[in-house]
């Protein structure tokens, strides 16, 4: 079977990429399948250290801008599909060819059509428009948790039988010899004895709730001076709106900007608990990634996340930043609870297969085996 990954969209390393990543990487040996990831030269570096069955093929543009991307992804990659007979497309997001039938998309979570701050006017149209063709011409939609599933039931109105949960898979990187110490990041130059800082991964939309945690480790900090908070993200204008409206505790709060995978995980492995404040997730990858790497967390008690973690955190209302501060407080003041979120998060994390994952879509996508030529 002639399975066809589109790549083409993606400029930059995120959830959406660590998802495809991490089904390729686990992909099913099938000698009777060819798969191919379609790529621009940015994508293609992200997917360099797959197996030898997975091929690259890439398109190099002059300036990889999206609107570059997008005319090549609804013009030129279904010309190519169409002419080079292959059996079906898989999209790990919701930008896909419109016109094109033979695929199977993925939507993560309903974030863009219910939440109102997270596009502007005009983003809401496109991914309006992005979401009818995907209705229209998909054979099946993937989304990564229950919690999501349901959501794109009650609130996009999707069927179903038209819908399959696959999640996110668990790192490997618990015994990788190459992990960086702290001492080799380049954190603002800032000295962090171990133990001493709190972590919060991801970026600063408005439901990252990033202004809510900043409130409750003010609390935080009038009892603990020491204490740091850590924020690894991406600096775009929101990040600095927020860089610029704590100066006061810019000793205390560290802005890393965007980390690569290996600083990520030294972060989390030698944090004292990952914070996770987020007022709506599809799923929530750092939790599982906190739990192979043996750091507590502490995180909003949101469906997902309840989902997702089970009995390895500690929960709290990410609307409330003194509950925030009292669970992080008391987290850090009892050894014992946290040992026990981090016996309970490494029996977790054997819930998250990429293994299991990447053979619940190839056996979803092999189920259009015999019609794909029809």
């Amino acid at each position: 079977m002639k399975i066809a990954i589109n790549a083409i969209p993606h400029i930059r390393w995120s959830g959406i990429e660590t998802f495809l990543h991490g089904l390729l990487n686990a992909w099913p040996l099938n000698d009777n399948d060819e798969v191919v990831i379609f790529a621009n030269q940015i994508s293609a570096e992200f997917f360099r250290d797959l197996p030898p069955n997975i091929k690259i093929r890439i398109k190099n543009f002059k300036k990889t801008s999206r609107l570059q991307l997008f005319l090549y992804q609804q013009i030129d990659l279904p010309i190519i599909l169409w002419r080079e007979g292959f059996d079906i497309l898989f999209c790990a997001s919701l930008l896909s060819p419109w016109i094109y039938k033979k695929k199977i998309i993925t939507i993560h979570d309903a974030a863009p059509f219910v939440l109102k701050e997270e596009n502007s006017t005009l983003g809401k149209i496109f991914w309006q428009v992005n979401l009818l063709f995907a209705r229209l011409t998909s054979l099946k939609i993937i989304t990564v948790s229950k919690f999501s599933y349901n959501e794109l039931i009650k609130h996009l109105g999707l069927k179903a039988k038209n819908l399959e949960v696959i999640y996110n898979g668990s790192p490997s990187y618990k015994n990788n010899e190459n992990s960086l110490s702290l001492d080799e990041l380049n954190l603002n130059k800032e000295k962090l004895n171990y133990g001493n800082y709190i972590l919060a991964v991801g970026n600063a939309r408005p439901r990252k709730n990033l202004s809510k945690l900043i409130k409750a480790f003010e609390i935080l900090s009038a009892q603990r001076p020491n204490l740091k908070l850590i924020i690894a993200g991406k600096k775009d204008w929101r990040m600095e709106k927020i860089i610029n409206s704590v100066k006061n505790l810019e000793n205390k709060i560290i802005f890393t900007g965007f980390v690569s995978e290996t600083e990520k995980q030294a972060l989390i492995k030698n944090a004292n608990t990952l914070i996770f404040p987020s007022l709506y997730e599809g799923f929530g990858l750092p939790i599982v990634e906190a739990n192979i790497l043996d750091t507590p967390v502490v995180c909003s008690d949101i469906p997902a996340f309840r989902e997702v973690a089970g009995e390895s955190a500690l929960f709290f209302n990410p609307l409330n930043e003194q509950d925030i501060a009292i669970k992080i407080n008391g987290l850090i003041n009892n050894p014992e609870l946290a040992t026990n979120l981090r016996t309970h998060g490494q029996l977790n994390a054997q819930r998250f297969s990429w293994s299991k994952s990447a053979l619940k879509l190839s056996d979803i996508i092999h189920q259009y085996e015999n019609t794909a030529n029809k």
